[in-house]
């Protein structure tokens, strides 16, 4: 699997635009030093002018802190994400979707009832009450296979 700037997505901490590595350092996003979120120049002008400096991070569960902003260190994060890769930390139904060719675990329970329909599985992005962000595999607008993005 090739990784680059251009492969690696990254997400604002406070408003959650996702954008590829590349282009966030283009577009002038920054990192936290203290949490290690990353934040869009749109958030970060409105956490210094309505949030008093306070790093949106606490909302993710991290203790309130000031926001201290950086430069994106993109070899660093390339490195952990090679890292993460290599010990095998990639959700099983976005490395099967996006990585390695077609498996079993995305497949649906009911392969018949699939196949007599003419509509095809749809992946896509969703926002769960429980789980927050998950990619989702549809079929006839039931979930097929479902897996939480952002953790481990």
């Amino acid at each position: 699997m090739k990784l680059d700037l251009s492969t690696v997505g990254i997400t604002c901490m406070a408003c959650g635009s996702r954008t590829t590595l590349e282009q966030a350092i283009h577009d002038g996003w920054h990192q936290c030093v203290r949490c290690q979120f990353f934040v869009d120049p749109q958030c970060l002008e409105i956490v210094h002018s309505t949030m008093g400096g306070v790093c949106p991070s606490f909302s993710q569960g991290v203790p309130r802190h000031t926001l201290q902003p950086a430069d994106i260190p993109s070899e660093q994060i390339l490195i952990f994400v090679k890292d993460q890769y290599q010990k095998g930390r990639v959700g099983a139904l976005i490395d099967n979707l996006f990585y390695t060719k077609p498996s079993p675990l995305i497949r649906p329970q009911h392969d018949s009832q699939l196949h007599m329909s003419s509509e095809e599985p749809l992946t896509r992005e969703e926002i769960w009450q429980r789980f927050g962000l998950v990619l989702v595999r549809r079929a006839q607008g039931k979930w097929v296979a479902w897996e939480k993005v952002g953790t481990t």
